[in-house]
């Protein structure tokens, strides 16, 4: 299992070796310790772009991911798409730290990459956000996530 990490934006900062083992951990955690799992980090022009591209929004949001797990058995999970500068927006709005934004965001998009659709429905939202309140309590509780700085 590996998470791969791509920086392309230079605005936020990142601490990508913590932030790489906090994921890893949490695939494990969450039932797909045998899977890669790419992150790609970004700015908001550039998660708009992709948005447009692949969505038909042409609006920035603050996680895209892409799905490998349903039709062929294949190592990737997923790619995840994360606007830093959004997290980092969304962080300072609602104060709360950036990293624990970030990991929410990086939860959320997994989540979508394992099946779960809080568009779907209520029920199916409910599931979504309880599965999230619990990978994030783990993600609090980690020890190297600990020692991020806020």
């Amino acid at each position: 299992m590996a998470v791969l990490i791509r920086d392309s934006q230079r605005s936020h900062a990142l601490d990508r070796q913590r932030v790489r083992r906090v994921t890893e951990d949490l695939l494990s955690y969450s039932g797909l310790g045998n899977k890669d799992l790419s992150l790609l980090f970004t700015s908001n022009a550039q998660i708009q772009k992709l948005n447009r591209q692949h969505f038909n929004k042409d609006r920035p949001t603050n996680v895209i991911s892409f799905s490998y797990l349903d039709g062929f058995p294949c190592e990737v999970a997923g790619d995840l798409i994360i606007s830093l500068q959004r997290a980092r927006e969304e962080a300072d709005a609602t104060g709360i730290p950036y990293y624990e934004r970030l990991f929410s965001l990086i939860i959320h998009g997994l989540l979508h990459v394992q099946g779960f659709d809080h568009e779907k429905g209520e029920k199916e939202a409910r599931r979504m956000r309880y599965r999230e309140k619990k990978l994030l309590s783990y993600v609090l509780s980690h020890k190297l996530y600990q020692e991020l700085a806020p």
